[in-house]
């Protein structure tokens, strides 16, 4: 079973960011300067800064921004009636130089295929923008390789028409064993209405662009909406046992109304707070050490251990806290071919 990266197992420290976001260069109401302030004020960590078909010049660092990693981006995107729904593929570049040519000759799978490399050749990665937005379906997105993560939120899109949560095509992704890692991003055009509330977190030495990338590359991140999480540990029986995969999964996280094992169909477990919250292939755990949140026993959750089955295919962690607001680990390990 390969096991995928595991960024609370490595050393380094946290670090916010969101990877989707517009200025006044392209469809944002605010110009560069005044949209990463807007960040940095909010105690943001890294920003990327990825206008429409143009890679927007980084603004010049102030008292107010010293503190935010600002990294160029762009977001480009295929030709109208590219997807099975008629839509078009959006694909964001982070860490690029210059707007890729357009091409609109191509189309289909193979215009954001083409996307996705024109990135990468550039040092940049790419991630697939707002999927349940664009109507992206299984066989749209099934067929594009090497880009690092699909959004599996997106606060302009939800904000919009309640289309920014795209957890739905992301399990069915997995379910049919193509590896996937999600981010979760604010796609902000209206700082205030669409800012500030989804991000990436993750795990390097510092807030540098060169280590804020390669985490990235190493999938030492996850995604939220609210919730930290702040550890997760999978232990398997191994080989030479008779149920190898078999094992146990546990989680540390802030308050939380239920913290869910999610898997392939059918399968998986849940935890959910409260006297009576059902729990299936888990267990509480007490809050770890002193618990300044002043959780009251069986309000809200702090920990849970699941029980693995050992015969997922796959398996992530998804917390949610009181206020609805989730976070979600990449999968901790894929099972294919068998």
């Amino acid at each position: 079973m390969p096991r995928l990266a595991n960024p609370f197992a490595v050393p380094g420290q946290w670090f916010r960011g969101n990877l989707h976001v517009h200025t006044t260069n392209s469809d944002g109401a605010m110009p560069p300067e005044k949209l990463v302030a807007h960040y940095a004020y909010a105690g943001w960590d890294f920003i990327a800064l990825t206008d429409h078909w143009k890679v927007t010049e980084l603004p010049a660092p102030s008292p107010v921004t010293a503190g935010i990693t600002v990294i160029p981006g762009i977001e480009v995107g295929t030709a109208p009636g590219s997807t099975e729904a008629g839509t078009n593929y959006h694909i964001v570049g982070i860490n690029v130089q210059e707007a890729p040519p357009r091409r609109e000759a191509q189309n289909g799978a193979a215009a954001a295929q083409w996307y996705v490399d024109a990135i990468r050749e550039q040092g940049g990665e790419a991630t697939i923008a707002h999927p349940y937005w664009s109507g992206l379906t299984l066989r749209d997105v099934a067929t594009v390789c090497g880009h690092l993560a699909i959004e599996v939120y997106n606060t302009d899109t939800e904000v919009h028409i309640g289309r920014g949560n795209s957890q739905m095509l992301w399990d069915d992704l997995l379910s049919h064993g193509i590896p996937t890692l999600a981010v979760a991003v604010d796609d902000c055009h209206r700082p205030g209405q669409d800012s500030l509330r989804a991000w990436t977190v993750v795990r390097a030495p510092d807030r540098s662009p060169a280590a804020i990338m390669a985490a990235l590359r190493a999938g030492h991140f996850y995604a939220s909406t609210g919730p930290e999480i702040y550890d997760v540990q999978l232990a398997l029986n191994g080989e030479g046992s008779e149920r190898p995969y078999a094992g146990t999964v546990t989680v540390r996280c802030g308050p939380a109304r239920s913290i869910s094992l999610v898997a392939d169909p059918t399968r998986g477990g849940r935890l959910n707070a409260g006297t009576f919250g059902m729990a299936r292939n888990a267990r509480r755990l007490k809050p770890a050490g002193q618990n300044p949140q002043g959780i009251v026993d069986g309000e809200l959750l702090t920990g849970a251990e699941f029980t693995l089955a050992g015969i997922e295919r796959y398996a992530r962690i998804q917390v949610e806290d009181d206020r609805g607001r989730c976070a979600w680990t990449n999968p901790l390990f894929m099972r294919t071919g068998e």
